[in-house]
């Protein structure tokens, strides 16, 4: 075949277009159905999710692997999940492409952690006595809390920060909130 197409004067060697229909099974809306049903039941098989959804094995296959970075573990799909390593790395290029600074601490450090004497307590104060009935509601809810703070408490939680961080400095890390060294 290709031989006939440079005798007649074909100079390109690209693949010319093909009769038949292109791959339509790897939808946004497909991947979404394909996650759904697995978040269902994890135990579904790939057959199962081609005999409800109509689709191919191999379009099953794909979006499970591909789209979706998932493997049958003992008879479940589970989400990959990265190693330690693969997470620190991850961030490393994160904060490298966004140009953002490290800020060295202590691990596990729970006073020097703005979050903990900042933004959580801030957050169980508005979420207190209030019931909810789906994890999402509960993930809305705390994702507001930041944006209904004015930027004044952001700046006094930095400058608390700031103190809290020398304090521990200057003690050498044999520091805690409350016990009056300055």
């Amino acid at each position: 075949d290709w031989y006939k197409g440079l005798k007649n004067g074909q100079t390109s060697t690209d693949d010319d277009d093909r009769s038949g229909r292109t791959s339509t099974g790897t939808t946004p809306e497909n991947v979404v159905k394909v996650r759904d049903l697995i978040l269902q039941d994890r135990r579904v098989t790939i057959q199962d999710l081609c005999n409800t959804l109509g689709l191919s094995y191999g379009t099953c296959q794909r979006i499970l692997s591909e789209e979706l970075n998932m493997r049958r573990i003992a008879a479940n799909f589970v989400t990959q999940l990265l190693q330690n390593e693969q997470k620190q790395h991850r961030l490393e290029q994160f904060l490298a492409k966004n140009k953002m600074a490290v800020v060295p601490h202590p691990l596990y450090s729970r006073d020097l952690a703005p979050c903990n004497f900042f933004l959580f307590p801030k957050m169980k104060i508005k979420l207190k006595g209030r019931r909810f009935d789906t994890v999402e509601e509960i993930q809305e809810e705390t994702q507001m809390v930041p944006n209904t703070l004015p930027k004044k408490d952001f700046k006094d939680a930095s400058e608390k920060w700031q103190k809290r961080w020398d304090q521990c400095m200057r003690s050498q890390g044999d520091y805690f909130e409350g016990d009056g060294a300055e």
